[in-house]
């Protein structure tokens, strides 16, 4: 990396203020509470089934927001990023953490999931009970997989700020993926994208309080000058 690219990185890596630590999840949790409206009626339309090639595209794109695929993605930094490699913690807790709440949370909420859900009953509130005893129906909320996927998304953008497009694209599809597949409702989905900016955005400044921007400038420089050689 030559000087000009250093400098350009640095400079253009993401930085959340408190108040977008707070206003974003909060926008999430929001947009979660107004999509309630629609979920009945969005799961049922999906219930009618999507294009063969979509749904396909949309399983593949599941792997971001799955603990495989993290895992596989913590791998490929490992290997391929020396200098970024020791943020593998903050990645772990922005995306494996993300999912955990996520699933924490979701022991405290009892609601089926859309492909358990009988929609001759079409209000949305009916949608909040347990399925089937032994049935893992009831855990529908929130999407631990979104949460999982905006998580990493929020990491990999600090990391690699150029990608932080490709990345939140990604996180989206693992979204649509889990409505798609009649496994969480649109509300479900936001509600994870909540959790996961949360935890991603705190794990992203603690990463920065613990390198802070002067050392992430040395290393990356070391990393440069020895590759000249």
């Amino acid at each position: 990396m030559d000087a000009a690219s250093l400098i350009d990185y640095v400079s253009i890596q993401p930085r959340y203020s408190r108040f977008r630590r707070w206003a974003e999840p909060f926008a999430y949790s929001v947009a979660a509470m107004l999509a309630l409206a629609i979920d009945v009626p969005v799961a049922a339309l999906l219930k009618q089934g999507i294009p063969r090639f979509f749904g396909e595209f949309l399983e593949n794109c599941e792997t971001f927001g799955n603990g495989h695929g993290v895992t596989l993605i913590l791998i490929a930094v490992v290997v391929l990023d020396r200098v970024q490699s020791r943020a593998i913690p903050w990645l772990m807790a922005g995306s494996l953490g993300s999912g955990l709440v996520s699933n924490i949370l979701k022991l405290t909420v009892d609601r089926m999931r859309p492909r358990d859900f009988d929609f001759a009953m079409t209000s949305v509130w009916d949608t909040f009970q347990r399925a089937s005893e032994g049935s893992r129906g009831s855990q529908s909320m929130p999407s631990s997989h979104t949460a999982t996927a905006v998580g990493l998304a929020m990491m990999l953008s600090a990391l690699y700020p150029r990608g932080r497009w490709y990345f939140a694209v990604l996180a989206a599809l693992v979204g649509i993926q889990r409505m798609a597949t009649l496994a969480h409702y649109p509300s479900d989905v936001l509600a994870g994208a909540a959790i996961g900016s949360m935890v991603g955005m705190w794990a992203v400044s603690s990463m920065d309080a613990k390198w802070g921007r002067s050392d992430v400038e040395t290393s990356t420089g070391s990393r440069s000058a020895g590759s000249t050689d």
